[in-house]
């Protein structure tokens, strides 16, 4: 060795140095992420960013977070609860490489203020009784419950506020007069305090019942003329026959005739029978009153002394 020529020691070290630079061009350079961004990087909760990736040189690509395995180039939509950093790791045989971003979660924006009174529809009442009724409405929204009225449209009266929010509303009307014309109007208040008020609207209270019955056995209305042939005049008349059927006499009874155009009541005449009628007797009946053309049709209806409606059977 220690003879070995010049020009052999000198092959052998280009051939070691050969070796040294083969092995080094030959192993695989460690992946590089090219790009990993998110758009937006900011957004507020509820709303979604987008994830982008381009990867070079690896064999293997993932995304923490629970996305999972991913492919070189890539994006997708991710929807954080808070602000979250996702980190994106690249491999192959010569390492990895690993790159970092932060998407910002801000609260949501709180929604503008509620301004908007409920809508009022379907306003009615209804006399349950003498001295009660019951008014309905709906809202458009949850809103609370109230009634005011009273006999003139200044009301006088209001019911308590029923704070449930709901949409359909009911409200009982108590200690009434009977017989008695009410005006009303309802009150709706939403959670966020904005009020609403319909308009006026009316209901008449019934009569109190007669504990007396009468069987109506036959009735006829119509126009006649009256008078002194010099002094004629048109009127319209109710006639007919009754029968008390109640188990006891009827002491004295009121008539009243109703001249009604459509469902408008025009006008009333009221005739008072002072005779006591007893029980399973016949009674006849007839009123008249100035004609009005306005009229086409007239009804009947009979109170006792007191003032109370007698029920009246029509067979």
């Amino acid at each position: 060795m220690k003879n070995m020529p010049r020009w052999l020691w000198g092959a052998a070290e280009g051939l070691a140095l050969l070796a040294v630079c083969l092995l080094i061009g030959c192993r695989p350079a460690p992946p590089e992420i090219l790009a990993f961004d998110a758009t937006p990087a900011q957004i507020s909760a509820g709303e979604s960013a987008t994830l982008r990736w381009v990867v070079k040189g690896a064999h293997s690509v993932d995304i923490d977070q629970g996305i999972g395995k991913a492919a070189a180039v890539g994006n997708g939509q991710v929807s954080p609860a808070t602000t979250i950093a996702y980190t994106l790791t690249a491999a192959n045989t010569a390492g990895t490489a690993s790159k970092s971003v932060v998407i910002v979660v801000n609260a949501a924006p709180l929604p503008p203020p509620d301004s908007t009174a409920p809508v009022i529809t379907n306003v009615s009442a209804s006399s349950e009784t003498e001295m009660s009724a019951v008014v309905s409405w709906s809202t458009d929204e949850p809103a609370s419950s109230q009634v005011e009225y009273g006999r003139t449209v200044d009301y006088g009266s209001i019911t308590a506020l029923d704070e449930q929010l709901v949409t359909s509303h009911i409200v009982g009307l108590e200690s009434l007069e009977p017989r008695t014309f009410y005006h009303f109007r309802v009150k709706s208040r939403d959670q966020a305090g904005n009020e609403a008020l319909s308009g006026d609207y009316t209901f008449a209270t019934t009569a109190p019942k007669s504990p007396y019955v009468l069987e109506l056995l036959s009735s006829e209305w119509g126009r006649r003329v009256e008078g002194h042939p010099m002094f004629e005049t048109s009127v319209l008349f109710i006639t007919g026959t009754v029968r008390n059927a109640s188990h006891a006499s009827v002491r004295g009874m009121a008539c009243t005739m109703q001249c009604w155009s459509g469902e408008t009541l025009v006008k009333s005449e009221v005739r008072v029978y002072p005779s006591h009628i007893l029980q399973g007797y016949h009674f006849d009946f007839d009123i008249h009153t100035a004609d009005d053309p306005a009229v086409d049709n007239v009804t009947v209806e009979f109170t006792d002394s007191l003032g109370h409606e007698i029920s009246l059977i029509v067979e």
